[in-house]
Protein backbone atom coordinates (compact mmCIF):
# COMPACT_ATOMS: atom_id res chain seq x y z
CA UNK A 1 0.00 0.00 0.00
CA UNK A 2 2.29 2.62 0.93
CA UNK A 3 6.34 2.33 1.21
CA UNK A 4 7.08 2.56 4.94
CA UNK A 5 10.15 2.06 6.68
CA UNK A 6 8.50 3.17 9.79
CA UNK A 7 7.64 1.39 12.66
CA UNK A 8 5.96 2.05 15.83
CA UNK A 9 8.76 0.65 17.87
CA UNK A 10 11.15 3.20 16.22
CA UNK A 11 8.41 5.88 16.91
CA UNK A 12 8.28 4.88 20.52
CA UNK A 13 11.99 4.89 21.06
CA UNK A 14 12.81 8.07 19.18
CA UNK A 15 10.12 9.80 21.87
CA UNK A 16 11.20 8.65 24.39
CA UNK A 17 14.90 9.55 23.60
CA UNK A 18 13.61 12.89 22.88
CA UNK A 19 11.22 13.64 25.45
CA UNK A 20 10.65 17.10 26.41
CA UNK A 21 8.26 19.41 28.92
CA UNK A 22 7.23 23.11 28.05
CA UNK A 23 9.28 24.14 30.81
CA UNK A 24 12.53 23.20 29.17
CA UNK A 25 10.78 25.16 25.94
CA UNK A 26 10.49 28.43 27.93
CA UNK A 27 13.06 27.66 30.34
CA UNK A 28 11.63 31.37 32.42
CA UNK A 29 12.14 33.41 29.09
CA UNK A 30 9.73 35.64 27.99
CA UNK A 31 9.99 37.23 23.98
CA UNK A 32 12.31 39.74 22.34
CA UNK A 33 9.77 42.03 20.89
CA UNK A 34 13.07 43.96 19.07
CA UNK A 35 13.02 41.14 16.71
CA UNK A 36 11.19 39.33 14.56
CA UNK A 37 8.99 35.97 15.21
CA UNK A 38 8.50 34.27 11.82
CA UNK A 39 10.94 34.45 8.44
CA UNK A 40 8.97 36.46 5.80
CA UNK A 41 8.60 33.19 3.88
CA UNK A 42 5.68 32.49 6.28
CA UNK A 43 4.85 36.14 7.75
CA UNK A 44 4.76 37.27 4.40
CA UNK A 45 5.29 41.13 5.86
CA UNK A 46 8.51 42.44 3.97
CA UNK A 47 6.86 43.20 0.96
CA UNK A 48 4.04 45.06 1.34
CA UNK A 49 4.89 49.12 0.98
CA UNK A 50 2.20 50.50 3.55
CA UNK A 51 3.96 50.18 7.23
CA UNK A 52 7.26 51.40 8.11
CA UNK A 53 10.19 48.98 9.43
CA UNK A 54 8.50 49.12 12.84
CA UNK A 55 5.07 48.00 11.76
CA UNK A 56 6.17 45.35 9.80
CA UNK A 57 8.00 43.76 12.86
CA UNK A 58 4.67 44.28 14.95
CA UNK A 59 2.77 42.34 11.97
CA UNK A 60 5.50 39.92 11.93
CA UNK A 61 4.82 39.18 15.19
CA UNK A 62 0.62 39.46 14.97
CA UNK A 63 1.29 36.45 12.43
CA UNK A 64 3.66 34.49 15.03
CA UNK A 65 0.61 34.82 17.29
CA UNK A 66 -2.05 33.49 14.83
CA UNK A 67 0.74 31.46 13.61
CA UNK A 68 0.95 29.76 16.98
CA UNK A 69 -3.12 29.94 17.55
CA UNK A 70 -3.75 27.90 14.13
CA UNK A 71 -1.98 25.13 15.61
CA UNK A 72 -3.59 24.58 17.96
CA UNK A 73 -7.08 25.31 16.17
CA UNK A 74 -6.29 22.50 13.45
CA UNK A 75 -4.53 20.17 16.03
CA UNK A 76 -7.76 20.29 18.14
CA UNK A 77 -9.13 16.85 16.42
CA UNK A 78 -5.87 15.20 16.18
CA UNK A 79 -6.13 13.61 21.15
CA UNK A 80 -9.56 12.30 20.02
CA UNK A 81 -8.54 11.11 16.61
CA UNK A 82 -5.40 9.44 17.50
CA UNK A 83 -6.99 8.12 21.09
CA UNK A 84 -9.62 6.75 18.79
CA UNK A 85 -6.83 4.25 16.83
CA UNK A 86 -5.13 3.35 19.86
CA UNK A 87 -8.80 2.13 21.22
CA UNK A 88 -8.86 0.13 18.02
CA UNK A 89 -6.02 -2.96 19.25
CA UNK A 90 -6.02 -2.22 23.06
CA UNK A 91 -5.26 -5.38 23.61
CA UNK A 92 -2.92 -6.32 21.37
CA UNK A 93 0.21 -4.46 19.86
CA UNK A 94 1.60 -3.17 22.55
CA UNK A 95 4.26 -0.97 21.58
CA UNK A 96 1.74 0.29 18.97
CA UNK A 97 -0.60 1.43 21.89
CA UNK A 98 1.75 2.89 23.99
CA UNK A 99 3.46 4.98 21.53
CA UNK A 100 -0.43 6.09 19.96
CA UNK A 101 -1.07 6.98 23.64
CA UNK A 102 2.33 9.11 23.65
CA UNK A 103 1.58 10.80 20.61
CA UNK A 104 -1.95 11.70 22.31
CA UNK A 105 0.04 12.99 25.18
CA UNK A 106 2.19 14.76 23.24
CA UNK A 107 -0.69 16.73 21.44
CA UNK A 108 -1.72 17.99 24.99
CA UNK A 109 1.44 19.06 25.71
CA UNK A 110 1.70 21.20 22.20
CA UNK A 111 -1.63 22.82 23.30
CA UNK A 112 -0.28 23.73 26.28
CA UNK A 113 2.85 25.26 24.98
CA UNK A 114 1.13 27.14 22.47
CA UNK A 115 -1.65 28.54 24.62
CA UNK A 116 1.72 29.81 27.39
CA UNK A 117 3.14 31.27 24.14
CA UNK A 118 -0.05 33.07 23.21
CA UNK A 119 -0.94 34.46 26.74
CA UNK A 120 2.81 36.02 27.05
CA UNK A 121 2.84 37.19 23.06
CA UNK A 122 -0.54 39.36 24.45
CA UNK A 123 1.30 40.58 27.33
CA UNK A 124 4.30 41.70 25.37
CA UNK A 125 2.12 43.59 22.74
CA UNK A 126 -0.39 45.25 25.09
CA UNK A 127 -3.56 43.64 23.48
CA UNK A 128 -5.10 40.17 23.09
CA UNK A 129 -4.82 39.51 19.43
CA UNK A 130 -7.89 38.61 17.48
CA UNK A 131 -7.85 34.97 16.89
CA UNK A 132 -10.10 32.70 14.92
CA UNK A 133 -13.17 31.29 17.46
CA UNK A 134 -14.37 27.67 17.20
CA UNK A 135 -11.96 24.94 16.98
CA UNK A 136 -13.89 22.61 18.58
CA UNK A 137 -16.64 22.85 15.99
CA UNK A 138 -14.27 22.56 13.66
CA UNK A 139 -13.11 19.42 15.06
CA UNK A 140 -16.29 18.16 15.00
CA UNK A 141 -16.40 18.75 11.13
CA UNK A 142 -12.64 16.81 11.01
CA UNK A 143 -13.71 14.17 12.93
CA UNK A 144 -17.18 13.53 10.60
CA UNK A 145 -15.33 12.55 7.71
CA UNK A 146 -13.60 9.58 6.49
CA UNK A 147 -10.89 8.32 8.75
CA UNK A 148 -8.54 8.44 6.11
CA UNK A 149 -9.30 12.09 5.12
CA UNK A 150 -8.33 12.94 8.81
CA UNK A 151 -5.37 11.26 8.76
CA UNK A 152 -4.60 12.78 5.38
CA UNK A 153 -5.00 16.25 7.17
CA UNK A 154 -3.01 14.99 10.34
CA UNK A 155 -0.44 13.97 7.93
CA UNK A 156 0.10 17.32 5.58
CA UNK A 157 -0.16 19.26 8.58
CA UNK A 158 2.72 17.51 9.91
CA UNK A 159 4.84 17.58 6.89
CA UNK A 160 4.48 21.13 6.63
CA UNK A 161 5.69 21.82 10.01
CA UNK A 162 8.78 19.66 9.15
CA UNK A 163 9.46 22.20 5.95
CA UNK A 164 8.64 25.27 8.06
CA UNK A 165 11.41 24.61 10.85
CA UNK A 166 13.69 22.94 8.77
CA UNK A 167 14.20 24.90 5.75
CA UNK A 168 13.05 28.39 6.74
CA UNK A 169 13.49 28.97 10.85
CA UNK A 170 16.58 26.54 11.55
CA UNK A 171 19.25 28.97 10.87
CA UNK A 172 17.45 32.46 10.67
CA UNK A 173 19.58 33.53 13.88
CA UNK A 174 17.49 36.85 13.40
CA UNK A 175 14.10 35.58 14.83
CA UNK A 176 13.68 36.07 18.44
CA UNK A 177 15.33 33.31 20.50
CA UNK A 178 12.27 31.73 22.13
CA UNK A 179 10.31 31.56 19.57
CA UNK A 180 12.24 29.77 17.31
CA UNK A 181 13.28 27.20 20.32
CA UNK A 182 8.91 26.72 20.55
CA UNK A 183 9.17 26.25 17.03
CA UNK A 184 11.99 23.53 17.17
CA UNK A 185 10.35 21.68 19.98
CA UNK A 186 6.72 20.90 17.97
CA UNK A 187 8.99 20.10 15.34
CA UNK A 188 10.65 17.55 17.35
CA UNK A 189 7.38 15.53 18.23
CA UNK A 190 5.99 15.89 14.67
CA UNK A 191 8.89 14.17 12.92
CA UNK A 192 8.04 10.94 14.49
CA UNK A 193 4.04 11.76 14.47
CA UNK A 194 4.40 12.37 10.58
CA UNK A 195 5.80 8.86 10.05
CA UNK A 196 3.32 7.11 12.77
CA UNK A 197 0.65 8.88 10.55
CA UNK A 198 1.79 6.90 7.84
CA UNK A 199 1.76 3.81 10.05
CA UNK A 200 -2.01 4.78 10.67
CA UNK A 201 -2.62 5.83 6.94
CA UNK A 202 -1.20 2.25 5.21
CA UNK A 203 -3.98 0.69 8.40
CA UNK A 204 -6.80 2.70 7.14
CA UNK A 205 -6.24 2.54 3.59
CA UNK A 206 -5.76 -1.47 3.07
CA UNK A 207 -9.34 -1.84 4.38
CA UNK A 208 -11.01 0.86 1.48
CA UNK A 209 -11.76 0.15 -2.00
CA UNK A 210 -9.99 2.35 -4.57
CA UNK A 211 -13.30 4.96 -4.54
CA UNK A 212 -13.09 5.10 -1.33
CA UNK A 213 -9.43 6.46 -1.05
CA UNK A 214 -10.42 8.95 -4.13
CA UNK A 215 -13.35 10.52 -2.05
CA UNK A 216 -11.09 11.24 1.04
CA UNK A 217 -9.11 12.73 -0.88
CA UNK A 218 -11.87 14.93 -2.37
CA UNK A 219 -13.19 15.35 1.44
CA UNK A 220 -9.77 16.42 2.09
CA UNK A 221 -9.98 19.18 -0.17
CA UNK A 222 -13.21 19.86 0.93
CA UNK A 223 -11.73 20.39 4.09
CA UNK A 224 -8.91 22.66 2.55
CA UNK A 225 -11.49 25.47 1.44
CA UNK A 226 -13.23 25.49 4.43
CA UNK A 227 -10.06 25.91 6.22
CA UNK A 228 -9.06 28.97 3.10
CA UNK A 229 -12.13 30.42 4.36
CA UNK A 230 -10.96 31.00 8.01
CA UNK A 231 -7.64 31.89 7.24
CA UNK A 232 -9.40 35.39 5.00
CA UNK A 233 -10.87 35.90 8.42
CA UNK A 234 -7.51 35.87 10.36
CA UNK A 235 -6.16 38.23 8.32
CA UNK A 236 -8.85 40.73 8.83
CA UNK A 237 -8.39 40.33 13.05
CA UNK A 238 -4.64 40.74 12.08
CA UNK A 239 -5.26 43.99 10.61
CA UNK A 240 -7.47 45.13 13.28
CA UNK A 241 -4.72 43.91 15.91
CA UNK A 242 -2.12 45.75 14.15
CA UNK A 243 -4.42 49.09 13.82
CA UNK A 244 -4.93 49.23 17.51
CA UNK A 245 -1.14 48.45 18.34
CA UNK A 246 -0.04 50.63 16.01
CA UNK A 247 -2.83 53.28 16.96
CA UNK A 248 -2.47 53.79 13.04
CA UNK A 249 -6.08 54.10 10.94
CA UNK A 250 -5.18 52.39 7.43
CA UNK A 251 -6.71 53.62 4.06
CA UNK A 252 -8.98 51.16 2.53
CA UNK A 253 -6.23 50.98 -0.03
CA UNK A 254 -3.84 50.16 2.23
CA UNK A 255 -6.11 47.35 3.74
CA UNK A 256 -6.57 45.47 0.30
CA UNK A 257 -2.37 45.60 0.01
CA UNK A 258 -2.23 44.01 3.59
CA UNK A 259 -4.97 42.18 2.88
CA UNK A 260 -3.50 40.75 -0.48
CA UNK A 261 -0.18 40.19 0.71
CA UNK A 262 -1.12 38.41 4.15
CA UNK A 263 -4.14 36.28 2.17
CA UNK A 264 -1.03 34.31 -0.05
CA UNK A 265 1.46 34.07 2.58
CA UNK A 266 -1.65 32.27 4.93
CA UNK A 267 -2.29 30.18 2.21
CA UNK A 268 1.17 29.01 1.54
CA UNK A 269 1.47 28.63 4.92
CA UNK A 270 -1.53 26.73 6.02
CA UNK A 271 -2.26 24.74 2.36
CA UNK A 272 0.08 24.86 -0.22
CA UNK A 273 3.55 24.03 1.60
CA UNK A 274 1.37 20.87 2.66
CA UNK A 275 -0.40 19.93 -0.63
CA UNK A 276 3.31 20.67 -2.07
CA UNK A 277 5.13 18.79 0.17
CA UNK A 278 7.24 15.82 -1.60
CA UNK A 279 6.67 13.29 1.22
CA UNK A 280 2.57 14.29 1.27
CA UNK A 281 2.42 14.04 -3.02
CA UNK A 282 4.17 10.66 -2.36
CA UNK A 283 1.49 9.16 0.08
CA UNK A 284 -1.44 10.62 -2.05
CA UNK A 285 0.07 9.19 -5.29
CA UNK A 286 0.45 5.67 -3.53
CA UNK A 287 -2.97 5.48 -1.99
CA UNK A 288 -4.97 7.11 -5.05
CA UNK A 289 -4.95 7.28 -9.20
CA UNK A 290 -6.16 10.42 -9.02
CA UNK A 291 -5.44 12.01 -6.05
CA UNK A 292 -1.90 13.47 -7.07
CA UNK A 293 -3.34 15.75 -10.46
CA UNK A 294 -5.95 16.94 -7.60
CA UNK A 295 -3.81 18.13 -5.02
CA UNK A 296 -1.78 19.52 -7.63
CA UNK A 297 -4.42 21.60 -8.76
CA UNK A 298 -5.80 23.12 -5.72
CA UNK A 299 -2.46 23.76 -4.83
CA UNK A 300 -1.91 25.67 -8.06
CA UNK A 301 -4.93 27.68 -7.53
CA UNK A 302 -4.61 28.60 -4.09
CA UNK A 303 -1.17 30.33 -5.09
CA UNK A 304 -1.89 32.16 -7.66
Amino acid sequence: MLTNDYSYADCLTNAEKSAWTVDDCFGGRDFDYSRRFLPDRIAGVDGISCPDETEKRTLNQIRGNSYRHIFAFVEEYIIPMVMDHARDDVYGDETRLNYLLSFAQQEVKHQRMLERAMDQISAGLGTTCGVIPGREQVAEVVLGKSRLTALLLTSMIEWFTQLHYKEHVQDDRDLDTLFRDILKFHWIDEAQHAKADSLLIEEVAGQLTPEQREQAIDELLELGTAVDGLLANQVEMDIDALEAITNRRFTDDERDEIRTHQRRSYRWTFLVSGLDHPMFKQIVGELTADGSAKIAGAAEALAA
